[in-house]
């Protein structure tokens, strides 16, 4: 965890300027222990509530609400994280796309901030990170980073009341983890309106 939070803070001085004092850097490294040694140990002890059959294909959503499929892609030889994230209707229908260069926690928040200033209020958010959306569920407080992205996580719910989350697996997530790999063929934050050819077959095998 420690070695992590060195080479998360590396990058940040690389790409953003932006460099911790080694105090910090341990501060976080042990804040981050905590919050995965919490989540997983409510896990072995089946505490959580959250645990559901993990879809092995995309399915649409009811009808009148949308669903946004988000994922995260390490670009190998970039040493970035990448972001991509895809709105359909109840139909299947690709509505909006959207990629980013940013950490993997902070994916889903983009994604809620996107259906928000597209103005959809009801909407299905799926993830392939187990860890965030059970902290979510488990609506769990702390003073780390991850945390800290939960709470506003959590507060944008609480205004979006229609705001949903799940956690799905790769294969129902392929949309959404394709366009995060293929963010590097973008300068940082780009929105689509059209389809990206990259997804468009997937997008009509997912609508049959």
């Amino acid at each position: 965890m420690l070695l992590w939070c060195i080479w998360h803070n590396r990058n940040d001085k690389l790409w953003n300027d932006n460099v911790q004092m080694p105090r910090q850097i341990g501060r976080h490294a042990l804040d981050a222990w905590n919050d995965w040694y919490s989540v997983h140990k409510l896990q072995r002890n089946n505490v959580s509530e959250t645990t559901t059959t993990d879809l092995v294909r995309w399915e649409k959503p009811a009808l009148d609400w949308v669903k946004c499929n988000v994922d995260v892609a390490f670009v190998s030889g970039s040493e970035r994280t990448s972001v991509g994230l895809c709105f359909r209707d109840n139909g299947g229908h690709f509505m909006a796309g959207m990629t980013h260069w940013q950490q993997t926690v902070i994916a889903l928040l983009l994604a809620m901030e996107e259906a928000r200033h597209r103005g959809l209020d009801r909407v299905q958010f799926e993830s392939g990170s187990k860890v965030l959306i059970e902290a979510i569920h488990m609506k769990r407080r702390g003073n780390s980073e991850f945390l800290s992205i939960v709470h506003d996580i959590l507060n944008l719910m609480s205004t979006f009341i229609n705001f949903e989350v799940k956690f799905v697996s790769r294969q129902a997530n392929l949309v959404a983890h394709t366009l995060a790999r293929t963010a590097n063929s973008w300068a940082g934050f780009h929105r689509f309106e059209n389809i990206p050819f990259c997804i468009e077959h997937l997008v009509f095998n997912e609508m049959q």
